[in-house]
């Protein structure tokens, strides 16, 4: 957790009021200010997020960008990568 200290009484009046009007907290409206005056900044994903995941899974070229329909695919799952998962678990014992 980070913490910010406005010194100015009037700024942070005015951010309270702006938030308050907004109904959004002065965190978000500051967030927004910067996203819009920083247009190329890359936002990093939560740690443990799947965003995080999809992220470090591109990173590692294990992953394609696109949507994958898991259930359209469940058949290939189950002849291919299930069947190598069994056999490896047998070839353990």
């Amino acid at each position: 957790m980070a913490e910010l200290i406005i010194r100015s009484e009037r700024l942070a009046f005015r951010l309270l009021e702006v938030a308050r009007r907004e109904q959004r907290s002065v965190e978000e409206m500051l967030e927004q200010w910067l996203e819009e005056h920083e247009p190329g900044a890359a936002q990093s994903p939560t740690p443990g997020s799947s965003e995080a995941l999809l992220a470090s899974a591109l990173a590692a070229d294990i992953a394609s960008a696109g949507e994958v329909d898991t259930s359209a695919r469940s058949r290939e799952i189950l002849e291919t990568e299930y069947a190598d998962y069994l056999k490896r678990r047998l070839d353990e014992r």
